[in-house]
């Protein structure tokens, strides 16, 4: 069964409420044509992110976001987020701020379909006494140590964007993975735009890429250059002049509305 589809017919599956996660991490393999297509179709969401880049200040200036789940936000060496950063300083954005070592395991605890994951991460961390944070200490019942009860994230919807996919549905990662193989097994539909779709993946997979198996992926779009400035190896490294336009530019929300119709567009099948 073939599992291709287009970039448009793939954010169309997103309900409004949807909790979506974004694989990737920083400027490296961002999905962002289908993010901007998603921002273009104005439905709130809930957004969980690892290492946030561009995919999530587009998402959050667009005004979709109703609430945050997040370990890192930022644009790595172009500086700060903007509308992100815009958000936090203002208070209107419902955050939960996560250290990477605990969001790890909160991917972990759902791919295994329990709860929650202990963790020895969290505890004299500030982000354990805040009131949105949703971790709870408790004595380990074998030795006494402390330990953090980390709850499961369990993503609605995963985007990823990938070098390779094929009808049936399996995808090839090149270079690093960061997270998205565990959140693939953790969300409940996994949408993947990829530079090129093919009949059949080749056999000579390398030790440095990651594969995700179709028995993961629901739908896969033929979308190159899809990761808009950030990079996707081998293809195309981070274009920094066009992250710098976005910098400068991000908050005038026009301006950023006519960025989304262009990269969704020029990369739309």
């Amino acid at each position: 069964m073939s599992k291709v589809t287009t970039l448009d017919g793939m954010v169309a599956q997103i309900e409004p409420g949807s909790v979506v996660a974004v694989g990737g991490g920083g400027l490296v393999r961002k999905p962002l044509a289908a993010c901007a297509a998603l921002a273009l179709r104005d439905v709130p969401i809930e957004l969980t992110t690892f290492l946030g880049g561009p995919d999530v200040d587009l998402l959050v200036g667009m005004g979709v976001v109703n609430r945050l789940q997040f370990a890192y936000v930022g644009m790595d060496a172009l500086g700060l987020a903007p509308n992100f950063r815009r958000a936090r300083e203002k208070g209107g954005l419902q955050v939960v701020e996560w250290t990477e070592a605990m969001y790890i395991a909160g991917v972990e605890a759902a791919s295994r379909r329990v709860p929650f994951m202990p963790t020895v991460s969290g505890p004299g961390a500030e982000l354990m006494d805040l009131p949105e944070s949703p971790f709870v200490r408790f004595p380990c019942p074998l030795t006494g140590t402390t330990l953090t009860a980390v709850p499961a994230i369990s993503p609605d919807v995963l985007l990823i964007h990938a070098t390779q996919a094929d009808h049936a549905g399996n995808v090839r990662i090149a270079g690093d993975g960061f997270l998205d193989p565990y959140l693939a097994r953790a969300a409940k539909r996994v949408l993947v735009t990829a530079e090129s779709v093919v009949e059949r993946l080749p056999d000579d997979i390398s030790d440095h890429e990651t594969t995700l198996s179709r028995l993961w992926v629901t739908a896969v779009a033929e979308v190159p250059g899809g990761s808009g400035f950030t990079s996707s190896y081998p293809q195309s490294p981070v274009d920094y002049r066009r992250g710098t336009e976005y910098l400068t530019n991000a908050q005038d929300r026009g301006w950023l509305e006519e960025f989304c119709r262009d990269l969704a567009k020029e990369n739309s099948r």
